[in-house]
């Protein structure tokens, strides 16, 4: 009976002595933790601060060149101004659209006049999350503008080439032919194994 009384006691104690070594070292990850969630607090709250700016930048823009634009949950701003009766764009389509990107002051990046149209599988791309979303509210032969905040188009890095850091894109937008995937490999011809 001894031996059980003092087996419990040495057990317990061997608990409680773990129980506080671990809280010890919890409170040595406190500090980091405490002080990396004060960052990512301090970093979404200067991210908010900059889409207000941006807001309003954009919001004049929108007036000045009198557009009835949409804005969408994730924050994609848009206006269909050629409207058809074609075939919508869905998830896998291939899209191939002609394009223009320029930023709120005029200065046109890219164009199809000078590089090709564009194609883009839908709901496959991550580069470009606005124009994939755009994409998907058109029909073959429309017209849009869209503009992208910079979560939407290239972020804090832009395109390393000619989109700066945190820009907002606006895009003029015409879907100029959509295929489903199963189309785009017959142009290949059958293939044999």
């Amino acid at each position: 009976m001894l031996v059980k009384k003092l087996l419990y006691i040495t057990i317990l104690t061997f608990l409680v002595v773990s129980c506080k070594s671990n809280g010890e070292q919890t409170e040595i990850k406190d500090p980091y933790s405490k002080v990396k969630a004060e960052k990512q607090e301090e970093t979404i709250q200067i991210n908010k601060d900059m889409l207000d700016v941006n807001r309003d930048i954009v919001e004049k823009y929108i007036a000045r060149h009198n557009w009835e634009m949409i804005e969408t949950e994730s924050g994609l701003l848009y206006m269909i101004y050629a409207k058809t009766n074609d075939i919508e764009v869905k998830s896998g389509d291939i899209v191939e659209f002609s394009f223009k990107t320029s930023l709120l002051n005029g200065d046109v990046l890219y164009d199809s006049d000078a590089t090709g149209n564009r194609k883009m599988t839908i709901d496959r791309n991550q580069e470009e999350s606005g124009l994939n979303e755009g994409l998907k509210l058109m029909k073959k032969g429309e017209k849009a503008y869209f503009i992208l905040q910079p979560h939407l188009a290239f972020g804090v890095a832009g395109d390393s080439y000619k989109i700066p850091p945190y820009s907002v894109l606006v895009y003029d937008i015409e879907v100029v032919d959509i295929k489903s995937p199963e189309s785009e490999f017959s142009d290949y011809g059958e293939v044999v194994l």
